[in-house]
């Protein structure tokens, strides 16, 4: 089982601010996942995995719409040239 102490140093590192409640619930959850990750990798991957992915051409996509609003585009974040801006990396 995951300390507390443990969980304290993850949370730090991890830049989260845990409250009581979920310092007392997190270990727990904690523990079955990393039990679920143990099973996954007893799985034999020996054998090879067939997946059955469907090919999508650019030009069966849908069209993006600009939704506007008396003349301007509704989401403010957008460029001149019709881009959505998001928010700058720090």
């Amino acid at each position: 089982m995951i300390s507390k102490d443990e969980l304290a140093y993850l949370a730090k590192i991890s830049k989260l601010d845990l409250s009581e409640d979920e310092a007392e619930k997190f270990p727990k959850q904690l523990e079955r996942t990393i039990e679920y990750i143990d099973i996954l990798a007893q799985l034999s991957s020996d054998d090879p995995i067939v997946l059955d992915l469907q090919e999508i051409k650019f030009d069966e996509l849908r069209d993006d719409v600009i939704n506007t609003s008396g003349g301007r585009p509704i989401n403010k974040n957008l460029t001149e040239d019709g881009f959505l801006k998001g928010p700058k990396m720090k």
